[in-house]
């Protein structure tokens, strides 16, 4: 009987797992891999930043004020800056981005897009080219100058 119960349970549970977008009770969106992908495609022609952060991470409470600041100088720039928060409790994350003065998008990243992209420590940033190539993903802080010099390499190309 427990062979049977328990893939029925998992068969139940899955598609509202694998649903993508949708809002956790603190009001910041999650998103799954399937989801990320789709977001991905939207911006094809942009250059896009993936910055996995957590709120408990002292490296990440020192990157986010630079992200801030290199958002803010590319704005209009065909330049796009996406945080995917790989904590816990969904609660925590909205008032660090209110504090932190997160003005781009910020989702709860769930566990596939993590494994996916081999996240081990963070932060860790990915870039993708305007072709949508993913040229960059890395662990490690990466401060105005380095994220400055990787956007202007990559907006160059055709």
């Amino acid at each position: 009987m427990k062979k049977i119960l328990l893939p029925l349970l998992l068969c139940l549970l899955l598609p509202c797992a694998a649903f993508a977008g949708s809002s956790s009770a603190s009001g910041v969106p999650s998103l799954n891999l399937a989801g990320l992908t789709d977001l991905l495609a939207k911006n094809k022609g942009k250059v896009i930043m993936l910055n996995f952060f957590a709120t408990w991470c002292p490296p990440c409470q020192v990157e986010i004020p630079e992200l801030v600041q290199v958002n803010k100088k590319y704005a209009g720039k065909n330049v796009l800056i996406i945080s995917l928060s790989v904590d816990e409790d969904a609660k925590v994350v909205t008032p660090f981005i209110k504090k932190m003065g997160m003005d781009y998008p910020v989702y709860m990243a769930d566990r596939d897009i993590a494994r996916a992209f081999q996240v081990t420590s963070i932060p860790h940033n990915v870039f993708y080219a305007k072709d949508g190539q993913r040229v960059i993903s890395e662990p490690g802080i990466a401060d105005a100058e380095m994220m400055e010099m990787v956007f202007n390499k990559l907006l160059e190309q055709k």
